[in-house]
């Protein structure tokens, strides 16, 4: 068990145990851009052009754990992965489209040397 889920749980507080699924800089960019369309990896690397490798991994593995993606693989030459959201990670919809009209409304008002120091992904396209 990660020790963000051993943190928020003690809380026992529905809000807490949402938080602790979905927190993390990158998860709900990754729900969002598999809401309408499933992706390869190199397909959502591109998407968040700022994260890792090696961070994107980790971050799907999570949320295929939490149950809220899944991932497909075809036994093909060359192998091919697919990466989807689940029904459950689906229950999410209503709030990561709220949550992109928000930043939409509310953008940030930063000057681009503060934005490029941030490492703040950009727009999701």
């Amino acid at each position: 068990m990660r020790k963000t889920y051993e943190q928020m749980i003690e809380c026992n507080c529905d809000m807490a145990n949402t938080l602790a699924i979905v927190s993390g800089k990158w998860k709900l960019l990754i729900l969002y851009h598999l809401l309408n369309k499933e992706h390869r990896f190199n397909e959502l690397h591109r998407l968040l052009n700022r994260i890792t490798a090696h961070t994107l991994s980790k971050e799907l593995k999570e949320l295929i754990g939490d149950g809220l993606i899944e991932k497909t693989t075809y036994n093909i030459i060359p192998p091919k992965t697919i990466y989807n959201i689940s029904d459950k990670g689906k229950e999410l919809e209503i709030v990561l489209v709220e949550m992109k009209k928000f930043g939409h409304r509310h953008p940030l008002k930063i000057s681009d040397d503060i934005y490029n120091s941030r490492n703040v992904p950009e727009d999701d396209q």
